[in-house]
């Protein structure tokens, strides 16, 4: 694709240039509605060519040079995404584009407040949208895939006529996220197990795991969190600061001789005392947003020895969403939407557990 070649070389492209990387310059160009002439994409940067840029900087709010640089190129990618064309969701680097300005203002014009209409999918937008899905009946996860986008397209009579509307959203007088979650102390352990399962490695098993713990990590820190990353690589870390720790978190895919086990569960660190209750309070709730947000079979939390670097007395849980062993739930780990969908489902569970404290 033209995009990583271009970030790769970082080469500007501007009138006379010829080539593939001038062809998707015009793609784009193009299909916003800008004039190419009769031939169009030719892969020549000629005259039409250059107008047409400097017509899209200047929309854009661009230094209009007529020169497609790093800046301008990514902005003719933003421009080009139309709402549906891909899934959005809160992640690091931010979404940007066209198809979540267009996102920002259908949910500001339904009543559902994203703040200022930028094209970059942020918590505020995040939190809005959750407010829409949980409004009109639908998983509240934060993901814009198409069953929202038809719940939308559904409400386009409301917003034709461009009418403010309010909808009330029954946790808007809880703690804000930010809140709850700045500068918490939270450690993601990417090698977290259980010592029953020690001598079992699996690498394709262990990666899904370390990327659900980063996916997860990726979540915190946007919302304010210090987030510890232990095993696999880690950098060094000051002596005595899991002290400091207030919660460890860890994924392990499940595995079973019966290829057709399934469901999930979460386990709790056997300890003594409040450390224990603390543990098997969030693991109930983490375990309550997996089923209802994956839709899987509710085995249940249950206490266990778990091998974790934390000496502390945070509560440490393990969080095991699918069955590694089951094909069909195997196949699930292959969309990254539901990869997403899992590291969102124990971030609220997470959030659910601290909002009780």
């Amino acid at each position: 694709m033209f995009n990583h070649r271009y970030e790769e070389t970082m080469q500007a492209f501007s009138k006379g240039d010829l080539g593939n990387e001038v062809v998707d310059i015009q793609l784009k160009l193009s299909t916003l509605g800008y004039n190419l002439g009769l031939n169009g994409a030719d892969g020549c940067f000629g005259e039409l060519t250059e107008a047409a840029v400097k017509a899209f900087q200047h929309r854009r709010g661009l230094t209009i040079t007529g020169i497609v640089n790093k800046g301008t190129w990514k902005a003719l990618v933003e421009a080009t995404y139309k709402l549906g064309d891909r899934f959005l969701y809160l992640r690091s680097p931010f979404f940007r584009g066209d198809d979540v300005r267009e996102l920002q203002t259908s949910l500001n014009t339904i009543g559902f407040n994203t703040g200022k209409v930028d094209g970059i999918y942020g918590e505020t937008t995040e939190r809005a949208l959750r407010e829409f899905q949980r409004n009109f009946g639908l998983t509240s996860d934060g993901i814009f895939g198409p069953t929202t986008l038809t719940a939308i397209r559904n409400l386009r009579h409301l917003l034709a006529d461009k009418v403010s509307r309010i909808f009330p959203d029954p946790h808007r007088d809880q703690a804000s996220a930010i809140s709850i979650f700045q500068s918490k102390k939270i450690a993601i352990e990417l090698d977290m197990r259980e010592q029953a399962d020690a001598g079992r490695d699996d690498p394709a098993r262990g990666e899904i795991n370390r990327e659900l713990g980063m996916r997860l990590g990726n979540l915190l820190e946007l919302l304010g969190a210090h987030v510890f990353y232990l095993g696999h690589n880690e950098s060094a870390t000051p002596t005595g600061f899991d002290q400091d720790i207030e919660l460890s978190i860890g994924f392990m895919l499940n595995t079973a001789t019966n290829s057709k086990s399934r469901g999930s569960t979460v386990v709790y660190c056997c300890s003594l005392g409040e450390t224990e209750e603390h543990g098997q309070i969030l693991a109930a709730s983490v375990q309550e947003e997996l089923i209802r947000c994956l839709g899987t079979q509710d085995l249940g939390v249950a206490p266990s020895e778990i091998d974790s670097r934390i000496t502390g007395t945070a509560p440490a849980i393990l969080i095991k969403p699918l069955f590694f062993t089951n094909s069909k739930e195997k196949a699930q780990l292959d969309q990254e939407v539901f990869r997403q969908k899992i590291a969102v489902a124990a971030f609220d569970g997470i959030k659910n557990y601290l909002q009780l404290l």
